[in-house]
């Protein structure tokens, strides 16, 4: 007889005021779940509790990570226990680590085990202010989409329709690499001139990015000469992969970076691109021109799909910073210059 799926569910971990840690960080993981964190996050914060809590029961001389009870996680004894960790670990591995811990005492609060989060006491280093790396050259964007338009000369099977699909996507939807290897053809939704395509994000948070008629052709063009290269191949499966390789396989973000750095070459604007951006230049040059378009703040969070708001503010100061870089290169400005020296 087959066993039901509920019987093989574990029973719900139940936490008191003197729970071991242990426990209460993995009744906190297990709540996670409902949020479809990747396994790599998961582990992640997984490290960063014991760390600490290891640091906290050497300090406190309670014993190892497993001897700790949730009494233990005093105020104090935490603030030290976070300076030991910190003190040999990156400044972004530290905020990960106090976001975490932060996460996991309001996880406890909800569940009544605890009077209120210790972590606003815990210092933690501040995010940098970097602003978004664009690409630098303001033609970039027709530079690449007329590029990609044309047979690669050192490519052994050319295929220009889906280089210009794949950088079209890039430079008008701002999607991450990632996410454009993992879209589908289902992706694709919605009759044309109202089409759409549904980007999964980090967490799996799916995103609606609206598409014009302009990039819609481009897909159409792409696919018919895909239907001609694979004529066998079953291309309205929803779940069949929408960027593929010759081979008809789905691109990976490799090959993704490789196709995109081939094309900054090729349209001479490699040394444009900042460094260690390369794909991702294209997301942060979308969202700063977009800014510059008159779109606003909260509806580039929408389309980037920024969990915080925060970070889409960044492209705000980026874009100031170039405007302003604009207005001191203007020729009126030099005149200004020129007359105030004079008149020193």
């Amino acid at each position: 007889m087959a066993r039901s799926p509920a019987a093989t569910i574990a029973p719900r971990r139940r936490l008191t005021a003197g729970s071991p840690v242990a426990d209460a960080v993995e009744a906190w993981l297990f709540n996670l779940g409902a949020a479809k964190p990747s396994p790599a996050t998961l582990a992640a914060y997984r490290r960063d509790l014991q760390g600490v809590a290891s640091r906290l029961a050497t300090l406190e001389g309670i014993g190892e990570y497993q001897d700790i009870v949730l009494p233990d996680l005093e105020k104090t004894a935490l603030r030290a226990a976070f300076a030991s960790w910190a003190s040999d670990h990156a400044a972004a591995s530290v905020r990960r680590a106090h976001s975490a811990w932060s996460s996991f005492f309001d996880f406890l609060v909800a569940e009544a085990v605890m009077e209120g989060n210790p972590m606003a006491a815990i210092p933690k280093p501040k995010t940098p202010s970097t602003l978004p790396r664009s690409i630098r050259a303001r033609d970039a964007v027709a530079r690449l989409i007329k590029t990609a338009a044309q047979p690669d000369p050192t490519a052994r099977d050319p295929w220009p329709a889906r280089d210009l699909a794949v950088i079209a996507t890039f430079c008008v939807t701002g999607v991450r690499e990632a996410e454009a290897s993992g879209l589908n053809i289902g992706s694709l939704d919605g009759d044309r001139g109202a089409r759409r395509v549904e980007v999964k994000g980090k967490g799996g948070k799916a995103r609606p990015i609206p598409i014009d008629p302009a990039l819609e052709t481009v897909f159409e063009e792409y696919l018919r000469e895909r239907r001609r290269r694979f004529p066998k191949e079953e291309i309205d499966r929803p779940n069949v992969a929408l960027f593929v390789d010759v081979r008809g396989q789905r691109l990976t973000v490799h090959q993704i970076r490789y196709l995109v750095e081939k094309l900054y070459v090729r349209a001479g604007i490699r040394a444009q691109v900042p460094a260690g951006a390369l794909v991702h230049a294209l997301r942060h040059t979308f969202a700063t021109e977009a800014l510059e378009a008159g779109a606003d703040v909260v509806e580039l969070q929408e389309l980037l799909g920024h969990a915080s708001l925060e970070t889409t503010r960044r492209y705000l100061s980026a874009t100031a910073q170039g405007l302003r870089q604009v207005i001191q290169a203007h020729p009126s400005q030099a005149a200004l210059r020129d007359s105030l020296r004079a008149g020193g």
